[in-house]
C-alpha cells in the first residue's frame, strides 16, 4: 500500500499506539479507550476527530497523564501541495511529550487468582492495603478479555458484550448496590456506644429473635444473653435490633425524626450513603435512606424505630458497594480512619499522587469503641460464624453477612488481617450464594492466605470453591416438574 499511496493525494499513513494486555484480567478496572465523538470534543477542544480517549477505569480516571501533549508541525507547500520544508524554519512547530507511566497499586497475582475463584458466580471482590488506602484487587464477575476492546475489533466486541448473559461491562465493585446484611451490626454497635446507648457490657435476650407486638426479626440458634463483643462474635440479630431502637428512641433528642437523622450522619461519616471519591471513574453513592423517602413511603410523622427495623441488621433500604464495604473493613482495621480508596501508587515524574489520596478520613466514631468490634470480629473466627477465615499463625478478624434477597440471598463476608498493623481488608460479594460462609467466607480467606503467605494450604477449600459454577440451573425435582 505504501508503494501505491502516490496515486492518491490528500491520503497519507498515521501509526498509533494501540494496547496490549499480557493477561486478560482486571477489564474493568483498567478501563479501555475510544475515539473522540463530537459532544467530547465540544466539551474538550484539546480533542480533535480521529483523536481517541480513555472511556473507563484507569484510561479514564488518568486520561490528562496518560495522553501527554501533542506535539504540532506546520508545513509550506508548493502549488502542487507537495511540502517543501517547515513554515518560518519551524518556529511555530512544537514538540509532542509523551504521557506519564503509572504504577498501580494491584497485587496481579491476587488479582489473577480472584478472578478465577470467582468464575462461573456472579459478584465482586475488593481488597484495600488499610495502611496505605490501595487498592490490592477489584474483581467484578462475570469480566471479560481488556483486549477485546482494543482496536478495530472494539465496537464489533462491545456490541457482544453489552447485550451477554450476566452483563459483564457492569462494574459492580462501585457501581452495585447491596444490602450489607450482618456486616452493618458493627457500625450500629459502635454508633450505640458513641452515643452512650448501650455499653460494651450492655446484654439483651434472644429467643429466637426480636419480638415486639406483631413483629417479628428472626434468629439462629446461639446462647442468650449476649453482650456487645459476643452479640458480633454470634451475629444476633436481637441484640442490634434493641441497639437500633435505643439510637433513633433517643430521649436526648426531640423525635424519631431527629434520632434518624443522627444516626445516619454517623453512617455517612463511615463512607455509606455517598461517593467514596476514589480513582475509579463511575463510582456510585449506594443508598442511606433520608427521612425524606419514609415521609412520602410512610407519611409525614407516621413511621417509627420499629417501623424501620430492618435497618438494625443491613436489610431494608440501605445499599452499599463493594469498594464501600471494603472501605468500612479497612476503616475497622485502622480503628477509625481511612484514606480515600484509589489504584494509583505513582506517577512517574510526580513527587506524589493526588493530595486527597494521602490524607486520612476520620469517622464519627472514637477509637476505643472500634476496640470491641475487632475483638467481636476475630472471636467469630476462632468460634463463631466466620470459622472458616482461620489461618495458621495470623489473627484473622471477620464478619460473615446473608443478604436477603428476591429469589436465594447473597453471600457476603467481610475480613482483614492481621489483627494488628493489617495488611489487607477484604470484601466479598457472591450474589445468590446463600450463607455468607458457604461462598464469599471461603473465598475471601482463600485471597488472604494467598496475600499474606503466597500459597495454599487448603488446596480442597480451593479447588472447590474454583470448579463450584452458581449459574448452572438448579436441576429440576421430580414433583416440581409434576407441578
Amino acid at each position: 500500500m505504501q508503494e501505491k499511496i502516490f496515486r492518491y493525494p490528500g491520503f497519507f499513513f498515521q501509526s498509533r499506539t494501540l494496547r496490549r494486555y499480557p493477561k486478560p484480567v482486571a477489564a474493568h478496572l483498567l478501563g479501555y479507550v475510544g475515539e473522540v465523538d463530537d459532544k467530547i470534543i465540544s466539551e474538550k477542544p484539546y480533542y480533535q476527530m480521529g483523536d481517541y480517549i480513555g472511556i473507563s477505569g484507569v484510561e479514564a480516571a488518568y486520561e490528562d497523564y496518560l495522553r501527554g501533549q501533542k506535539g504540532v508541525s506546520i508545513y509550506t507547500v508548493d502549488v502542487h501541495n507537495r511540502i517543501v520544508g517547515h513554515f518560518a524554519g519551524g518556529v511555530l512547530d512544537t514538540t509532542p511529550t509523551l504521557g506519564n507511566d503509572l504504577v498501580l497499586g494491584i497485587d496481579l497475582e491476587l488479582q489473577e487468582y480472584g478472578e478465577n475463584l470467582m468464575k462461573n458466580k456472579i459478584g465482586s471482590i475488593v481488597a484495600i492495603d488499610p495502611s496505605t488506602g490501595e487498592i490490592l484487587m477489584i474483581v467484578n464477575s462475570p469480566t471479560y478479555d481488556p483486549n477485546l476492546l482494543v482496536g478495530r475489533v472494539r465496537a464489533k466486541n462491545y456490541h457482544k458484550l453489552l447485550f451477554a448473559s450476566g452483563k459483564p461491562l457492569f462494574n459492580r465493585a462501585i457501581m452495585s448496590k447491596y444490602p450489607p446484611g450482618s456486616t452493618f451490626k458493627m457500625a450500629n454497635g459502635m454508633i450505640g456506644l458513641q452515643e452512650g446507648v448501650i455499653q460494651p457490657s450492655s446484654a439483651f435476650p434472644c429467643a429466637g429473635g426480636y419480638h415486639f407486638g406483631g413483629i417479628k426479626v428472626g434468629c439462629h440458634s446461639h446462647s442468650s444473653p449476649l453482650d456487645l463483643v459476643h452479640a458480633v462474635q454470634n451475629s444476633c440479630n436481637a441484640y442490634f435490633c434493641n441497639v437500633f431502637r435505643r439510637i433513633i428512641d433517643n430521649p436526648k433528642y426531640n423525635s424519631t425524626l431527629e434520632g434518624f437523622n443522627v444516626w445516619r450522619e454517623y453512617m455517612l461519616s463511615m463512607g455509606f450513603g455517598r461517593k467514596l471519591g476514589s480513582d475509579q471513574p463511575h463510582e456510585l453513592s449506594g443508598n442511606i435512606p433520608t427521612p425524606e423517602y419514609y415521609d412520602k413511603y410512610f407519611g409525614k410523622n407516621r413511621w417509627k424505630s420499629l417501623t424501620i427495623i430492618s435497618l438494625s441488621i443491613g436489610q431494608g433500604e440501605i445499599g452499599i458497594t463493594p469498594l464501600q464495604l471494603a472501605n468500612y473493613g479497612a476503616t475497622i482495621a485502622n480503628r477509625g480512619w481511612y484514606y480515600i480508596p484509589h489504584i494509583i501508587r505513582e506517577i512517574k515524574g510526580l513527587p506524589e499522587i493526588p493530595e486527597k489520596y494521602r490524607q486520612k478520613q476520620y469517622t464519627k466514631i472514637s477509637k476505643e469503641n472500634y476496640e470491641y468490634m475487632v475483638e467481636g470480629m476475630e472471636l467469630a473466627v476462632t468460634g463463631g460464624t466466620a470459622r472458616i477465615a482461620q489461618l495458621d499463625s495470623i489473627i484473622v478478624c471477620a464478619k460473615t453477612g446473608t443478604a436477603q434477597n428476591p429469589g436465594k440471598d447473597h453471600s457476603i463476608f467481610l475480613s482483614f488481617a492481621p489483627k494488628n498493623n493489617p495488611k489487607i481488608a477484604i470484601a466479598v460479594i457472591v450474589e445468590n450464594g446463600g450463607f455468607g460462609a458457604t461462598y464469599a467466607g471461603p473465598i475471601a480467606s482463600l485471597c488472604m492466605e494467598k496475600y499474606l503467605t503466597d500459597t495454599i494450604k487448603r488446596p480442597d477449600l480451593e479447588l472447590r470453591m474454583m470448579n463450584a459454577n452458581l449459574l448452572k440451573p438448579e436441576p429440576k425435582k421430580a414433583n416440581d416438574a409434576q407441578n
